[in-house]
């Protein structure tokens, strides 16, 4: 329901009445319920799982190659395959190819989500935008994802919160669900839901670690914040759970930006 600038003000001010109060409540949560079903019904149609593909291990390479190209190129800047992030490349054309080497290698599991840390300009972002690219290009929904940062996260949770004195419960379902992509991890400000500050990529990690143990729902993640310092920024059930949630991969080098 979008409330007019008064409403707002009365609202604020807590200067409406219990009769106005009610009616409004009551159309919030039939907005809410709507845009909950419109989710879900994204979900059933998006997310369900798809019909195996194989994906060549060498197509995929090529595939990266070009498209990391064309990424890069929008911005006048290179695609460099060097010895700093050549293996890393590796790797992750082998997770998303389902290739079983991957796990010899990394001492990793397919079945697991990523991890991905190192600082800042490494290329950690742009992996995924380009993957994201290339499942759209050629429709392979086996590896589609969600591609957001814990910052837009954060600023939808605000938004909602304050729009409907909910707690944010609606962002908190919506990027529960599926597989996708949060970057940044670590850096997000608090947020603060029924007057207590929280911490939420500590709720949503949780939630996703139990869809993950019930359905296998990845996640992937990546961040500036070495392993010591994301696990001290995070409760300890947390902490816990990233090496059971995670293959946990480092993206050695310097700020390819520069």
């Amino acid at each position: 329901m979008k409330n007019s600038l008064g409403q707002r003000m009365k609202i604020q001010m807590g200067l409406e009445s219990e009769e106005e109060r009610n009616k409004r409540i009551a159309l919030e949560k039939k907005d809410q319920q709507k845009a909950i079903e419109y989710f879900d019904r994204i979900n059933s149609l998006t997310e369900e799982k798809p019909k195996y593909v194989d994906i060549p291990l060498e197509w995929f390479k090529k595939e990266l190659w070009t498209e990391g190209k064309n990424y890069f190129s929008a911005t006048n800047r290179f695609f460099e395959v060097d010895d700093e992030n050549k293996l890393f490349l590796d790797i992750i054309c082998r997770y998303f190819t389902n290739d079983k080497e991957f796990e010899k290698i990394t001492n990793g599991e397919l079945r697991k989500g990523l991890l991905i840390y190192g600082g800042c300009g490494t290329g950690k972002s742009s992996i995924f935008d380009i993957i994201q690219a290339i499942s759209f290009k050629h429709n392979l929904k086996q590896i589609h994802f969600k591609n957001t940062s814990v910052h837009t996260v954060v600023t939808e949770f605000n938004k909602e919160s304050r729009a409907y004195g909910n707690g944010g419960e609606f962002i908190i379902e919506k990027y529960s669900k599926g597989t996708v992509h949060f970057d940044d991890l670590g850096t997000e400000k608090q947020v603060q839901a029924w007057g207590i500050k929280e911490d939420l990529f500590d709720r949503i990690l949780q939630i996703r670690y139990n869809n993950y143990k019930a359905s296998g729902n990845k996640t992937f993640v990546t961040t500036n914040l070495s392993l010591d310092k994301l696990e001290k920024r995070y409760s300890p059930q947390v902490k816990s759970r990233l090496y059971e949630m995670f293959n946990i991969i480092p993206l050695v080098g310097n700020d390819r930006r520069f």
